[in-house]
């Protein structure tokens, strides 16, 4: 009996290296520097990194990048994400990305730092909402202000409860 011809055939370890190859590459983009970016909602699900409330108003939230995890953290209110910024000492830090809902475009969000803002009841009580339009009075600066002083965060220590 004649053995077949193994001309042009693909040996199992070539084949092997190739898959090998293919699955390393399919892996690099993993390695590549995260992006700075606020990240899609689990509505009814994900809980606010300061109040640990359930998202559940799809008009608020914010996310501010935390660098050192290489990821955003979460805020059910716009409030929560000042208080907890101030808190960490990175309200003012203009490097720092920090994001809120646009409350009449929910799907959208605003760079806080230039969004504007209106008083308006909010799930945690901070009454600041971002958003476009002629209601949007308030800068950045306005709206954290008021926060800081509903939280008691401007005031001297040991006011805060």
């Amino acid at each position: 009996m004649r053995r077949a011809s193994r001309e042009g055939c693909v040996s199992r370890r070539a084949l092997m290296r190739a898959a090998f190859a293919v699955a390393v590459a399919a892996g690099l983009p993993a390695c590549a520097p995260t992006v700075a970016a606020p990240r899609k909602i689990r509505w009814g699900r994900d809980l606010c990194e300061f109040c640990h409330m359930t998202f559940g108003d799809r008009r608020y939230g914010a996310q501010i990048w935390d660098a050192t995890q290489n990821r955003p953290r979460i805020y059910d209110d716009f409030g929560c994400a000042v208080v907890a910024a101030f808190d960490a000492g990175t309200l003012d830090r203009q490097d720092v990305k920090f994001w809120t809902i646009d409350e009449t475009k929910p799907e959208t969000w605003l760079d806080a730092r230039s969004a504007m803002f209106r008083v308006t009841p909010t799930p945690m009580g901070y009454d600041h909402a971002s958003g476009t339009g002629a209601a949007f009075g308030l800068d950045f600066a306005a709206a954290t202000k008021a926060i800081k002083i509903k939280a008691g965060c401007e005031h001297p220590a040991g006011a805060r409860s």
